[in-house]
């Protein structure tokens, strides 16, 4: 590759974090940032203890949650009840790894996106979030993902 294009190459790549860094910037500094993180740190201590009690203060009993199951070869929709019935300890939750990512904040509603690496499972979920009643609810989730191979 010659110069010119290296150059240009790694000026577009420089220019694009530049902007990534900047757009989440702007979303840590939202008023809202700070509860919502709060909301999702929940949902990870949720996930993480198995617990559906601690699920329960941030998701609805009305909450919708679809996706595709391979599985049953079929779109999947739950309720928030039962997605939280769901929530068990783990016995291999040593291995399993959640991180999220706040993508889009307005004065009464949030998107965030889940990262999933279980040993058998690599998924996405996108959450949406509304404030009802002052505070951070998952309102909905799509997620999807895929099983890993065993090793």
């Amino acid at each position: 590759m010659n110069t010119f294009v290296k150059n240009c190459a790694l000026t577009c790549l420089s220019l694009g974090l530049s902007f990534a860094a900047a757009a989440n910037t702007a979303l840590q500094q939202h008023a809202e940032y700070a509860a919502i993180d709060q909301a999702m740190k929940t949902m990870m201590l949720a996930f993480e203890q198995g617990n559906a009690e601690t699920a329960h203060q941030v998701i609805l009993k009305d909450t919708v949650v679809v996706g595709y199951s391979r599985k049953q070869q079929k779109v999947v929709n739950v309720s928030g009840e039962e997605w939280a019935k769901g929530f068990e300890p783990a016995k291999d939750e040593d291995q399993r790894h959640r991180q999220y990512q706040i993508l889009d904040i307005t004065d009464t509603g949030a998107v965030v996106k889940v990262m999933l690496d279980y040993p058998q499972w690599l998924g996405v979920d996108y959450l949406a979030m509304t404030k009802v009643n002052g505070q951070w609810r998952i309102v909905s989730k799509s997620w999807s993902g895929t099983v890993k191979p065993a090793k």
